[in-house]
């Protein structure tokens, strides 16, 4: 696992639509991820810190809201091998205090960075290229912008892994592995590029809300 930190940029029908900046950061248990996101477009911040064990699936997390000035919602979460915890406060729903049980752990839970999305690559694998498998988790919202509802809703995300291709961003050329996600059955597939074990982040373009991310800055943490 590398310790890195970087800028993505987002880039809408009309140019640039906002950024986020983020930071991996390896430790014994696993690796910590923290994004805060801009997008202009919607008024939009999200600040996220995720803690990952060493299969990249989530132990703990906490996310914050804020849109138009106001705080849609701040809601922290925790997982054991057998439920899913989350407390906090939303603009809609009030003071939350809820635990979901699980059959399983929990592999993935999607809080809308994209440093975070790419970890559902990590789920998928790289085996039989073109086959779409489920990822099964939970979302903080299903919203495309991720700023509405705010809790805990169960998500199966279809992956495929398409194939190694060479990447070229403005923070430099790297081997990347090629994957599409199918976030809802009616939304069209995303084209998503991560590079290495950690999956760092590259690239997604997503026909739906005709919009492209990309890697635009990246620097090693000391």
């Amino acid at each position: 696992m590398r310790a890195l930190a970087g800028t993505i940029t987002y880039f809408g029908p009309s140019g640039e639509s906002g950024r986020e900046w983020f930071e991996m950061i390896p430790h014994a248990a696993g690796r910590t991820l923290r994004a805060l996101c801009r997008m202009d477009d919607v008024d939009v911040w999200r600040d996220v810190s995720i803690c990952l064990d060493g299969n990249s699936r989530p132990r703990d997390a906490h996310i914050r809201v804020v849109q138009g000035g106001i705080v849609r919602g701040s809601m922290s979460y925790s997982t054991t091998p057998n439920a899913l915890i989350y407390h906090g406060m939303t603009e809609e729903h009030g003071s939350v205090n809820e635990r979901i049980s699980l059959s399983a752990p929990l592999d993935y839970l999607g809080l809308h960075p994209l440093v975070g999305d790419a970890l559902i690559s990590c789920q998928r694998g790289r085996d039989e290229a073109g086959i779409f498998r489920t990822v099964r988790g939970y979302t903080n919202s299903k919203s495309a912008n991720g700023e509405i509802g705010l809790l805990a809703y169960p998500s199966a995300i279809e992956v495929a892994f398409v194939g190694t291709e060479t990447v070229r961003t403005e923070a430099g050329i790297f081997d990347g592995q090629h994957y599409q996600l199918r976030w809802q059955p009616q939304w069209p597939v995303a084209d998503l590029w991560v590079n290495g074990d950690d999956r760092l982040f590259l690239r997604l373009t997503w026909d739906l809300n005709q919009s492209r991310y990309e890697l635009t800055e990246l620097r090693t943490l000391a």
